[in-house]
C-alpha cells in the first residue's frame, strides 16, 4: 500500500499568541510558494489562511503591565488633596484680618459648600464633581476672589491634575479594548488551526494522487520545509518554557 508523507504536529494549542502567529505565517508562506496544481490546496483556501494569519499578527500586542489603575488611584488622591487644600484656605480665610480676603472667602464659601467631603463618594462621582467645581471656579466673576486669596495657581493645578486623570482613564479604556481584541484573537487562531489541518490533509492526498516523481519530490521538499519549521517552533517553545520556569521562585515549580 502506497504511503503518504508525514507532517509533524506542532501542538498549536500550547503556543502563545506570538509564536502561534509566527508558526502560521511561516507555514502558510511555504505552502503558497508551491503551485496549487501540485499541492491541491485551492487558492481560495490559501488566501483565507493568509488573511487569518495576517489578522492574528495584527491582533498581537506585546503584553504590558496594567499600571493605569494604580496611577489613576495616585492621581485621584493628588487631586483630592488639592481640592481639600482649596477648601481649607477658603474656610480659614473667612477669619482673615484682611477685610478683602475675608469677603472673598465668604463669597467662595457659598460656592464650594456643595463640593466638600468628596472623599466619601465614588471616584466616578468625584471626577464629575471636580469637573463641575472647576467650571464654576473658572468663571470670570470668581477670578478676583481667587487672586486675592492666592488660589489662582492652586485652581490651575487642580485643572491640570483633572486633565491628567482623564487621559489615564482613556488609556485604561484603550487597554481594556485591547484585552477584548485578544479574545477575538482566540477565535482567529482557531480558524487558522482549522485551515492548517485541512491543508495537511490536502497535501497528503496530493502526494498519494501524484502521477510523476517530479510532483512527489516537490511535495516531499515542501513537507521537509514544513517539518523543519515545526521543529524550530517547538524548540523556541521549549526554550521559552524553560526560561519561564527558571525565573520562578524556588518552591513554585509545577510538575510537568
Amino acid at each position: 500500500m502506497k504511503q503518504t508523507v508525514k507532517i509533524k504536529k506542532i501542538g498549536l494549542k500550547k503556543l502563545d499568541f506570538s509564536l502561534h502567529a509566527q508558526s502560521h505565517n511561516e507555514t502558510c508562506d511555504l505552502v503558497r510558494q508551491v503551485s496549487p496544481e501540485i499541492t491541491e490546496v485551492p487558492t481560495e483556501l490559501a488566501d483565507e489562511w493568509l488573511a487569518s494569519t495576517r489578522e492574528e499578527i495584527d491582533l498581537i500586542k506585546e503584553p504590558r503591565a496594567t499600571i493605569y489603575t494604580r496611577q489613576m488611584r495616585e492621581k485621584d488622591a493628588e487631586r483630592t488633596r488639592t481640592a481639600t487644600f482649596i477648601f481649607g484656605i477658603v474656610r480659614t480665610m473667612r477669619f482673615s484680618p484682611d477685610a478683602e480676603q475675608a469677603e472673598a472667602a465668604r463669597r467662595l464659601s457659598y460656592l464650594i459648600r456643595a463640593y466638600v467631603r468628596m472623599q466619601n463618594i465614588s471616584i466616578k462621582r468625584r471626577t464629575a464633581r471636580i469637573a463641575t467645581l472647576l467650571f464654576d471656579l473658572n468663571k470670570p466673576e470668581y477670578a478676583a476672589q481667587l487672586n486675592v486669596m492666592g488660589l489662582t495657581h492652586a485652581v490651575s493645578t487642580l485643572g491640570r491634575i483633572q486633565e491628567e486623570y482623564s487621559e489615564m482613564s482613556l488609556l485604561r479604556n484603550a487597554e481594556s479594548a485591547e484585552r477584548s481584541g485578544r479574545k477575538k484573537g482566540i477565535v482567529v487562531r482557531r480558524n487558522s488551526d482549522e485551515i492548517y489541518r485541512r491543508v495537511v490533509l490536502l497535501l497528503q492526498f496530493a502526494y498519494l494522487r501524484a502521477t510523476t516523481d517530479a510532483v512527489r519530490e516537490t511535495i516531499e521538499t515542501l513537507v521537509n520545509n514544513l517539518n523543519s519549521t515545526s521543529e524550530h517552533i517547538n524548540t523556541v517553545y521549549k526554550q521559552s518554557r524553560a526560561q519561564r520556569r527558571a525565573k520562578r521562585p524556588k518552591g513554585t515549580q509545577t510538575a510537568s
